[in-house]
């Protein structure tokens, strides 16, 4: 989004900070590669390319994007299932169109994405409605997806999930420097949500090997019934430079509980760009059938998992992006970067294998924005 050097903290207070991404211009279209690197023996690489263009006037755009990620691993998990390393490439399509009516906002968008192993089909509706000249908004939206889970090897291996989705949300401006969002989302999850390849040792806190007395494939339950609330609030310190803060609860009925909370800071040192530094904190208590070790006869239990994510955890991640905008063709149109560098820190305390992990992620993308 260019924004002038007078409105600069108006820009920083409505796209960046509480809608999660910058406004767009009526025609664009960039590239991009996201890079992870975790030191679990885990690397993603994901090549991404996005147009955006308006059809018959600036009320209606259409949005493709297309996406790869190519994921190597030799992590805990797939040690503790005594596999061997391995890779895997999963493509995703996504189409989105918008209406402007008025005040009014209609949009739906279609996600498909495909793996050896597994494919989603996904949708989602979202409405948003401005009110007092702008100064209150208020958005919904509604999603579902319909996922089809195999197993590489096993062609009598086929489960099925799906995914209900929807959520409400106000944003509000206080008064010059200040907007508030409020946001709630409910999900509802029915299907198989184990991992087809993950398996949990009785009698050992180690992997699936010689020292356990049994070894059974994971085993959740098929429903899940997610919610979460969150509150965001940002303010202008100056025409250049403004601060950020958020806050989200979730809560489920498998027992995780959680909390985020994010700080930043963004400053513009020209009209057209902008570089923000942010730090977010994260903690979960555990899923109610997680145990750091299953005892032998505990084997006919219902449930049971080795998925550290369903497990304690805390992480801390700091991020630096800078997002610079240069004019060509006589201003006519803008040539963006940007540049995104964020090292994670993850605890977990009662997951015997992994104590502790780290990862980098980097994203670079470029691209034309013009009218």
């Amino acid at each position: 989004m260019a924004c002038h050097r007078s409105f600069v903290a108006l820009c920083l207070i409505a796209t960046a900070a509480l809608s999660g991404a910058p406004a767009r211009a009526e025609h664009s279209a960039n590239a991009g590669i996201y890079v992870r690197q975790d030191s679990n023996a885990t690397r993603v690489i994901s090549p991404r390319v996005k147009a955006r263009a308006a059809l018959g006037g600036d009320t209606t755009h259409i949005d493709a994007a297309y996406a790869v990620d190519v994921w190597t691993s030799a992590s805990v998990d797939i040690v503790a299932s005594a596999s061997q390393p391995v890779t895997e490439q999963r493509d995703e399509l996504n189409l989105a169109l918008d209406h402007v009516f008025g005040d009014l906002k209609l949009g739906g968008a279609y996600r498909f994405s495909k793996e050896t192993d597994y494919e989603s089909h996904g949708g989602s509706l979202n409405l948003s409605w401005d009110l007092a000249s702008k100064a209150t908004t208020l958005g919904w939206f509604a999603g579902g997806s319909a996922d089809r889970v195999g197993r590489v090897g096993d062609l009598n291996f086929s489960e099925q999930a799906s995914t209900l989705t929807s959520g409400v949300s106000l944003t509000q401006v206080l008064d010059q420097k200040t907007v508030l969002q409020v946001l709630y989302d409910v999900a509802l999850v029915r299907g198989y949500q184990a991992s087809a390849y993950r398996f949990v040792a009785f009698g050992s806190s180690g992997p699936c090997r010689a020292a356990a007395l049994f070894c059974l494939p994971e085993r959740a339950p098929r429903e899940r019934v997610r919610h979460a609330a969150a509150l965001r609030l940002r303010r202008a310190l100056s025409e250049e430079t403004s601060i950020g803060a958020s806050y989200r609860f979730y809560l489920d009925d498998w027992s995780v509980l959680s909390h985020t909370a994010k700080a930043d800071l963004a400053w513009a040192p020209q009209p057209k760009s902008t570089i923000s530094l942010s730090y977010r904190f994260y903690t979960q208590s555990a899923a109610k059938f997680y145990q750091a070790a299953y005892g032998a006869q505990e084997v006919g239990r219902a449930y049971f998992t080795r998925d550290r994510e369903l497990s304690p955890l805390t992480t801390h991640r700091v991020a630096l992006e800078l997002d610079w905008l240069w004019e060509v063709g006589g201003g006519a149109s803008d040539l963006m970067t940007a540049l995104a560098i964020a090292p994670t820190f993850y605890a977990y305390a009662d997951f015997p294998m992994l104590r502790q992990a780290s990862a980098l992620e980097v994203t670079l993308v470029t691209g034309m924005e013009f009218p």
